[in-house]
């Protein structure tokens, strides 16, 4: 497993990507992202799938909970939107 600053992976991150080789992707030297290539890339393993809408989720949560999001907000956002669109 490689262990790359941000900076570096800006650097070769076609590199990176093309690798077969997990990257642990550091900000001043704390872990900030993984990078994991998958062996099947039409398929995302069961037990990732899950933990990665765990993460999201509790992300999502906080930052509704940061802005004060209401859903009667969020919906009137998201017509606003649809509006705009037309």
């Amino acid at each position: 497993m490689k262990i790359a600053g941000i900076r570096e992976l800006r650097a070769n991150s076609s590199a990176q990507i093309k690798g077969k080789e997990p990257v642990i992707v550091t900000r001043h030297g704390k872990i900030s992202g993984l990078y994991l290539p998958l062996e099947d890339p039409y398929h995302i393993p069961d037990d990732i799938r899950t933990e990665l809408a765990r993460v999201l989720g509790r992300h999502l949560a906080k930052l509704t909970k940061e802005q004060d999001l209401t859903e009667k907000k969020r919906h009137e956002d998201f017509r606003a939107y649809r509006r705009s669109r037309r």
